[in-house]
């Protein structure tokens, strides 16, 4: 099994499709492109999670121009995925005995996701029960918080507003050029 990295050129191809329809026509376009140059069947190009992904990123009417891609062939079958990203994943579906390959550096990065995920929820858990302690300490040293009493200056702006509010809104002048006083 040979890996091949292509890059593809879209857009010649959206740019004869309706703008509604570009990222159809891309998806469309890559499976033509890998059928031709992989020699299997259109229906046999199954195309990964992550390049599927990259295509709609930007909605179905702004496909990218250009994509990079990699692909192998397995079983009659062209798979394709974006070169950062392994090719193969295994599905098992209960009832049925059918895998589909897996890529073996695939397998042991994801153990090891799983792995430092356990290590990082058990760590979680350890600071939440050390901020728990933390507070239950905290309201045992604290009973009573004594209450200030508001300031001079906060009293002396609630006078002056209530003052304010009781005169009521007063209107600016009238317009005319000779008037002095605002009117109540």
């Amino acid at each position: 099994m040979e890996e091949k990295l292509f890059i593809i050129n879209l857009r010649r191809e959206f740019n004869k499709a309706q703008n509604y329809k570009r990222s159809k026509k891309a998806i469309t376009a890559l499976k033509e492109y890998i059928s031709r140059h992989m020699k299997v069947s259109i229906n046999n190009v199954k195309i990964g999670k992550n390049l599927n992904l990259k295509i709609w990123e930007r909605g179905r009417k702004n496909p990218p121009a250009k994509v990079k891609v990699k692909s192998a062939i397995n079983d009659n079958k062209a798979y394709v995925e974006l070169p950062e990203f392994p090719l193969f994943e295994e599905v098992k579906i209960e009832g049925k005995k059918e895998s589909k390959p897996i890529d073996i550096k695939a397998a042991t990065v994801k153990e090891d996701k799983k792995v430092t995920e356990i290590k990082d929820e058990k760590k979680k858990e350890d600071l939440k029960a050390l901020e728990k302690e933390e507070v239950h300490e905290q309201k045992k040293e604290h009973h009573h918080e004594h209450i200030e009493t508001p300031q001079k200056a906060v009293k002396e702006e609630d006078k002056i507003n209530e003052a304010k509010a009781k005169r009521g809104r007063v209107v600016g002048s009238t317009g005319k050029k000779q008037a002095k006083e605002a009117k109540p």
